[in-house]
């Protein structure tokens, strides 16, 4: 179980709007689960602003998830923007989402860098979101 502490009235990092607490919290504790492909991608995306790996490996698919992950500790993830989606609704089983993660490597030098990717996602043997893979655009 993660706490929660100062971040509750935050807004959330994935740019949803809403309070860390009612967005992505739930998810990043267990006590629910994604509902679409997009509420999954947004949450890995703040987990890996976190650094969250235990949430970020258990969201990926069995057959393509690392051992580990290790986090670059001079990487500071400051803005997502969704520029598509297709499927990945509740009721589909598949789906993806490509999306553009603005970051800094070293915040002293007020340099923005930009990631897009288009990452696939489907469903497990219990019907959760998991992400199967990305390519970087």
């Amino acid at each position: 179980m993660l706490s929660c502490n100062k971040s509750r009235q935050d807004s959330c990092l994935c740019g949803s709007g809403e309070a860390y607490h009612h967005c992505c919290f739930p998810f990043h504790n267990g006590d629910s689960y994604p509902e679409t492909a997009e509420q999954l991608m947004r949450s890995r995306y703040v987990a890996y602003a976190k650094q969250l790996a235990p949430y970020l490996l258990q969201t990926w698919c069995l057959e393509n998830r690392p051992d580990s992950i290790e986090f670059d500790q001079n990487i500071i993830w400051t803005k997502l923007t969704i520029q598509s989606k297709k499927k990945g609704r509740k009721k589909d089983r598949d789906g993806w989402v490509t999306f553009t993660a603005t970051y800094q490597v070293n915040p002293l030098e007020f340099k923005t860098l930009v990631l897009k990717e288009k990452s696939i996602f489907s469903r497990d043997k219990n019907k959760h979101w998991c992400y199967v893979s990305g390519t970087f655009l």
